[in-house]
Order: structure tokens, then sequence, then C-alpha cells
């Protein structure tokens, strides 16, 4: 469960400050809900709230159980450093067995080479395997995905789907993405941001309809960076 206490926030965004978030006070409880709204350019903000990213400006946001980072984000997958460390540094991060990550990664991904090699230098589709693949090994409470999850037909795919699946069982989802099918097929209800404050709405294909999925300026490519941060461009696996 996610929970927002007198949240307001006005972060430095697209060349200004932006009025995000207004005295927000929400629970999350656990389900799977679709972040939309009219201006799906600031949803990478809404979610750094509420991964707890970057502190708000007044105000705190709670997690009850462990929230990921911002799944669907690749910033952290580039210079000098390999997979390896990589691994090392999340299974610290996290408290999680690095022989038990490194196992699952490379059984996921679909060229295990790459990992002992430096990320500067992997194919776009490496990158996205990898993280997409290290963010099941941690055991989280609430999922945040920014973006699209895999769907071409490949093995990778269909291996990260069905661990995905088991991963979602009796856990929280928060799905930010321009692919309308997607939210559908995992999603339950609506997580609508819209006039600086944010409300749960249970007609999911009433909150589609009202405020349908497009890409923000964003995942277009002008995504800045934290410590998981980036946005993919599209790639092998569809994403």
């Amino acid at each position: 469960m996610i929970h927002l206490n007198g949240v307001t926030d006005e972060p430095h965004a697209f060349g200004s400050r932006q009025p995000l978030l207004s005295n927000v006070d929400l629970d999350i409880p656990v389900g799977r809900y679709a972040l939309l709204s009219p201006t799906p350019e600031l949803h990478r903000q809404v979610i750094d709230v509420l991964c707890r990213l970057r502190p708000p400006r007044e105000g705190y946001v709670w997690h009850e159980g462990n929230v990921s980072w911002a799944i669907g984000r690749q910033g952290f997958i580039r210079g000098k450093a390999s997979g390896m460390d990589m691994i090392e540094f999340a299974c610290e991060m996290y408290e999680i067995d690095a022989d038990a990550t490194i196992e699952l990664v490379t059984d996921l991904v679909s060229d295990p080479k790459f990992l002992g090699r430096p990320m500067e230098h992997w194919p776009l589709y490496v990158r996205q395997e990898f993280s997409f693949a290290l963010a099941l090994a941690p055991a989280f409470d609430v999922y945040v995905i920014e973006g699209t999850i895999p769907f071409e037909p490949c093995r990778f795919t269909r291996l990260w789907l069905a661990l995905f699946e088991e991963r979602l069982v009796g856990r929280t989802l928060i799905f930010s993405s321009y692919r309308q099918n997607q939210m559908a097929d995992y999603c339950f209800k609506g997580l609508i941001y819209e006039r600086s404050t944010l409300r749960i709405e249970d007609d999911l294909d009433q909150c589609i309809r009202k405020f349908p999925p497009r890409r923000s300026r964003s995942e277009s490519g002008g995504a800045g960076d934290d410590v998981f941060g980036g946005g993919f461009e599209d790639g092998q696996l569809g994403f």
C-alpha cells in the first residue's frame, strides 16, 4: 500500500516549475491501477513521488512494503559498469541473494555473455531485457511500470510475462503506458491524475475512454535521469 499525506509538489520539468500535486491525501490499497490523465507528460514526476525517488515539497509518502523503482526506465543501463556489477548493486540495495539473482537474469536474457561486459557497449535489446529481468529479482509488494512491458513474440517475452504474472499475485501494480491494450490486460482500476490531485476510479473502461493513453514527451525521447531513470526507444522487444 502507498499512503500520501498532504503531498504538495512543484518539480522543475520541461524548463519550468510545474504545479504537480496540491495537498493530496490518498491511500492506494492492494490492486492493479492504470495511471491515466490528460497530461501524461507529467506521469514521470508523479511516479517519482509515488516511488519516493524524489521527496515532495510538502507532506510525505509512506510505503507499506517494498515498492519497485520505475520499471521501464533504462538510465542506469549505461556506463563502464558491467551487468554483474549492476546485479551486485541491486542485491545489496534490496538485500537479496546474489547467486539466485544471477541465475534468474542469466536464464531470462537472450545473450547472457553480455553480462560481464560494460553496459555502454550493449545493444539496445540487451539493455531492455536486462532491465526487465533484474526487476523480477526483488520481492516487491508494489510494482510500478512506466512505459510498456515486453510483448513481441520471443523467448524472453514468454518467460518474463509468465514470471511477472506469478509476482503480481496478491501484489499491487501501478502502470503508466501509451499502450491501451496492455493497460486493459493488467489493470482493473484507474489511478487518475487531474488538476494537481490523484483519485481512484473503479470503472477502468470509462477512465480509458475519458483519458485515452498516448505517448508523452518523455516517452518520445526526452526523459531525464535518476537512479533507475531514462526512457526506452522502440527496440527488438517492442518496448
